[in-house]
């Protein structure tokens, strides 16, 4: 998430359903319908990001999904091995006021990672994901055996008569061109009573400049605690309790990191940085040619460079994160709990 640039020999990209050039539409709020609060709080390429006036909800528009096929290449790297669980998965699996057995479905459930958790800790799982390597991963290698090819909204239409105890979505929800219809199959997935967990970039953390990853079409929504709260409680849920991830380490690395940054690149090898940011964006060649653009000696001295420059911020962090701690910063995940009225 908190990664400044892209490696062009690490990167991937594909179409999407819709190229950003299509028309804006009008700038409301996809929860609350509201007229924005202003004009755009920030642009990037073709979108715009707004903020709704009621509902606190940040949102980018143009929103259009991209293709199942974009996300299986954009995210291809983590189908290769098991991913340690997040935070969210671990604020969930230790909240004294969650479950600790029953259905549980979890929504974007990647490699399966959370689900082979939850299911050792007693809950029987099943997970949707559009992401075929993902879910052959947490097939063949987790032997977790229900996960539907279908994002949560089809998945409701398709199965109506599947009931749930728990249902989560961690990092899922601030990828929604539709949030209004998310929580609405979300909340039709589950038995009265029924509980979600979920976690999303908090937008409140500690930033020294952009986050590359948070800009569409990979992130659609910007998250506060407010926000969050106030759109779960219009979807009737009852909020059990939220958790703001605090600064941690290796987040406190990433900020300096970023904060240090001088154009260096640019000035040594004759070339801008190459954001993901950037990249999601072009069109299909364009991409291509950025991420088989083999690089030259210079830009390889310039990533050993980088490389060595990040472990200089390793003793800046160490010494900066008691203070940064006392101060109340925030780390990147914001977690929340809720149970359907």
């Amino acid at each position: 998430m908190n990664n400044p640039s892209i490696n062009p020999a690490e990167s991937v990209v594909a179409g999407r359903n819709e190229s950003p050039s299509a028309t804006l539409a009008p700038a409301c709020c996809p929860i609350c319908d509201r007229a924005a609060a202003g004009p755009a709080l920030e642009t990037q390429g073709n979108y715009s990001l707004f903020s709704c006036p009621r509902c606190e909800l940040q949102y980018w528009t143009p929103r259009v999904l991209p293709t199942a096929e974009w996300y299986e290449l954009m995210y291809s790297g983590r189908d290769a091995k098991l991913l340690p669980l997040e935070p969210g998965h671990k604020y969930f699996l230790s909240d004294p006021k969650a479950p600790k057995s029953g259905d549980l479905l979890d929504v974007g459930c990647g490699t399966g990672n959370f689900l082979a958790a939850a299911r050792d800790k007693g809950f029987r799982v099943s997970g949707t994901e559009l992401d075929r390597s993902a879910a052959n991963f947490a097939h063949e290698k987790l032997a977790v055996e229900n996960i539907f090819p279908f994002s949560i909204i089809d998945f409701a239409a398709q199965h109506p008569a599947a009931k749930y105890d728990v249902v989560t979505f961690f990092e899922v929800l601030e990828h929604q061109a539709d949030p209004a219809a998310f929580l609405k199959s979300v909340a039709s997935c589950l038995r009265p009573g029924g509980y979600i967990a979920l976690s999303v970039p908090n937008r409140d953390r500690w930033l020294t400049g952009p986050d590359v990853y948070d800009y569409p079409p990979n992130h659609f929504l910007r998250w506060s605690e407010a926000a969050l709260c106030n759109i779960l409680q219009r979807f009737g849920f009852q909020i059990l309790s939220v958790q703001q991830q605090p600064i941690d380490f290796p987040h406190a690395v990433s900020m300096i990191n970023l904060a240090l940054r001088s154009g260096l690149t640019k000035k040594v090898t004759g070339r801008e940085d190459i954001f993901f940011r950037d990249l999601m964006q072009m069109d299909a060649p364009g991409a291509a040619a950025v991420i088989h653009q083999a690089p030259t000696a210079r830009q390889r001295l310039m990533a050993s460079l980088g490389r060595v420059k990040r472990g200089l911020c390793y003793p800046l962090a160490g010494a900066a994160l008691p203070y940064l701690r006392m101060r109340g910063y925030k780390a990147a995940y914001l977690y929340c709990l809720a149970r359907l009225s």
